[in-house]
């Protein structure tokens, strides 16, 4: 651990215990909202935005009568609805958390339009691109569009036989994480864990619950989704996530072991604080699993 590292576990520590949900959490009257309350959207910039949304959804109308027949095409609708959602969420539901998200939504609208032009042009060039990539799936469970990230290695050059590796990254807590900042995070970003010629999902999770109940369903339909445009290899698909996404990371460790050739989860506490350390050890040794040792080094994948 690092000098810095020391100097901001104490402050972090602190802040986690702050904000963290405890008892007075559970009276009715002092329950609180998740997420916060946003700030106020001036007239301006609402109508702007509103405007924006209008527009495409127009657009995404147009696209599903042009598109009728077109297949393919049609199926990468939910990458374009990714970007109204997203905006219509912040905004309905005062979800903007800094004045600086309200350029950020403009541009994702701005985004949501070039895609949809694309799209009308018979053309989704960002299917085949590399690096950070933002996509979009509909969900069995409501219908709804959801997007998650993807970080598409390099030496992905379609069409191709290889079969690549995939490693899932789960987000820890953020309770400020919208669609709007996850989205913008996600495509502008590739994170700090880039394990070279290996696709990394990363996924939204139904906002902030660990990948708990929805949270769950979507790394299974994301899995679905890029398994379906993507070529990956079964045999290497890994869990790994850091705090609430080392829980998470824990979760599908034991409940879905054969399903992965390793999991790295850190600092998440596979079960409720009173859980013994022989218990956490004992479930790290079922097949399919790799403990970290806490520091924040996992051992490799190499097969």
């Amino acid at each position: 651990m690092t000098a810095r590292s020391l100097w901001l576990f104490p402050l972090l520590v602190m802040v986690v215990g702050v904000r963290a949900d405890g008892p007075g959490d559970n009276l009715p009257d002092k329950v609180r909202r998740i997420p916060p309350p946003g700030i106020a959207v001036g007239d301006e910039d609402r109508a702007a935005l509103q405007a924006g949304l209008d527009q495409l959804a127009k657009e995404i109308d147009a696209l599903r009568a042009a598109l009728k027949g077109k297949t393919a095409l049609l199926d990468l609708l939910p990458d374009v609805q990714i970007y109204h959602k997203a905006v219509l969420f912040a905004l309905k539901y005062q979800e903007f958390h800094n004045a600086k998200e309200i350029p950020v939504a403009r541009n994702l609208l701005k985004q949501g339009l070039d895609r949809a032009k694309s799209l009308r042009e018979g053309q989704a060039p960002w299917t085949t691109a590399t690096g950070p990539v933002v996509r979009g799936y509909l969900s069995k469970i409501d219908g709804s569009v959801q997007p998650y990230g993807l970080v598409v290695p390099a030496s992905y050059r379609p069409p191709t036989a290889h079969q690549f590796r995939l490693d899932f990254w789960f987000h820890g807590r953020g309770e400020t994480l919208s669609e709007v900042n996850f989205i913008n995070g996600r495509q502008g970003s590739p994170g700090e864990f880039v394990p070279p010629n290996a696709f990394v999902l990363h996924p939204y999770g139904r906002y902030c619950n660990a990948n708990k109940f929805a949270g769950e369903v979507d790394l299974f339909e994301a899995l679905e989704h890029v398994k379906k445009h993507y070529p990956i290899d079964d045999n290497r698909i890994s869990v790994r996530g850091f705090s609430m996404g080392g829980a998470a990371c824990w979760q599908f460790a034991v409940h879905y072991p054969g399903l992965w050739a390793a999991a790295a989860p850190g600092a998440g506490s596979p079960r409720p604080p009173s859980s013994s350390t022989s218990s956490r050890t004992r479930r790290s040794s079922r097949p399919g699993t790799r403990r970290s040792s806490g520091t924040g080094t996992t051992a490799p994948i190499t097969r």
